[in-house]
């Protein structure tokens, strides 16, 4: 029987004692298989093409996020530390997976192991959804024989990163749930509550003031077309939910508030954070600092910050001291180019590296405070000035009509 591909063979076989064992055995066709047993010492008896049954997904079952991600290769760090046998390690989360997608993942692994093969190639091939800089760091890890702590590093990075991002995300929901909130407080006074002041004063319009005419008229029309305006308003928003969820979309919004006061600054620090705890990461892991800074800075998402990295790094490959490349560019403060040539003087330019991401990640969080202290007064004073100004109009429309002085 012969099949185009690689494929996955159930088998018995005797081994030299004559015993029957079992397994799986990947093989391009049933005789490569078959030579595949008998270069192990084993008879094969029998050898069928697998057919394993794929877990059922519901229609309502969500995809593994990140942070699931994360989670799995902790369990297996910790597994590894302990000092389980990796195979024993990927069998045992196997049994007791997160995530149902998990299972036909750590599946792969484990058969490709014991055909095998590296772990790190395996892993990369059965979660190619993890960031590259693990394969790299387990590939490392196997290496020098420490596997575990190599993956442990991976995920601390791993979650650093999902911390960096919840801190944007976090930062950037807050005033669009202002925005939202302002905005649907008005679209209620001017559908609602207007057009019942508009019944009020039928007939006595003429002698309004301009702007009590003005928001009265606004209020009857949206009254109006309101089921129109209800649908575009859940229109827009499916929208810009459908935008956001295009990452060419976020990287737009990411470059322009690059350039907003005060954000920009925040953002630039956030992504310098993430940038030398990455290349401390992979230094501290014996990876050589030119495949580091390439790991280090594809974990950059703004493009105005990776095209000056790229800069870094070809003058690093052309023999330039990294700290001499990063002080010519005006994205790094002197004092992390300070604490970078001190690294490099020392021998110590992890440690160093790593001090100057927290420095970074300290720094972006306190501007990050001060932008939501500034923020909050900011955007009720500007709905509170609009809501009240539309109140004014309608308090100035009874006055007026029932000649009253204000």
């Amino acid at each position: 029987m012969s099949v185009s591909g690689t494929n996955l063979f159930d088998y018995q076989a005797l081994d030299v004692a004559g015993k029957i064992v079992t397994g799986q055995i990947p093989a391009r066709t049933q005789r490569d298989a078959h030579r595949a047993l008998e270069a192990r010492s084993l008879m094969p008896v029998s050898l069928v093409v697998s057919r394993p049954v794929a877990a059922k997904r519901r229609w309502f079952q969500r995809p593994p996020s990140p942070r699931d991600d994360a989670l799995l290769m902790e369990q297996l760090a910790l597994l590894l530390s302990a000092g389980i046998p990796l195979l024993d390690a990927v069998a045992s989360l196997r049994n007791q997976s997160i995530h149902p997608a998990f299972n036909e993942s750590l599946g792969l692994v484990e058969r490709r192991l014991r055909a095998g093969e590296p772990f790190a190639p395996s892993l990369s091939a059965a979660f190619p959804t993890l960031p590259g800089y693990l394969g790299q760091l387990a590939a490392s890890g196997e290496a020098t024989g420490r596997l575990g702590p190599a993956l442990q590093d991976g995920v601390a990075q791993m979650n650093y990163d999902l911390a960096v991002r919840q801190d944007i995300s976090n930062a950037l929901t807050y005033p669009a749930i202002l925005v939202i909130s302002g905005l649907t407080a008005v679209m209620f006074i001017f559908i609602v509550v207007v057009p019942r002041f508009s019944a009020m004063l039928a007939g006595k319009t003429a002698q309004l003031p301009f702007i009590s005419r003005m928001v009265l008229e606004i209020g009857m029309a949206m009254n109006a077309a309101k089921e129109y305006l209800i649908v575009l308003a859940l229109g827009l928003g499916f929208g810009i939910w459908s935008l956001l969820r295009r990452p060419k979309v976020r990287q737009k919004i990411r470059e322009w508030l690059d350039h907003v006061p005060l954000v920009g600054t925040w953002l630039l620090e956030a992504e310098l954070a993430r940038w030398g705890s990455m290349l401390s990461t992979m230094l501290a892991n014996g990876i050589d600092l030119i495949r580091g800074l390439e790991f280090a800075r594809e974990s950059i998402g703004l493009e105005s910050l990776k095209h000056k990295l790229v800069q870094v790094s070809k003058s690093v490959r052309g023999g330039q001291s990294l700290s001499a490349a990063v002080g010519n560019q005006d994205a790094f403060t002197a004092t992390a180019v300070s604490l970078i040539q001190v690294g490099e003087t020392s021998g110590q330019l992890d440690t160093l590296l790593k001090s100057m991401s927290d420095l970074y990640a300290n720094s972006g969080r306190q501007r990050m405070k001060r932008f939501l202290i500034m923020l909050e007064p900011i955007a009720i004073l500007l709905i509170g000035g609009f809501i009240g100004g539309i109140v004014a109009a309608i308090m100035l429309a009874i006055t007026s009509v029932n000649q009253v002085a204000l």
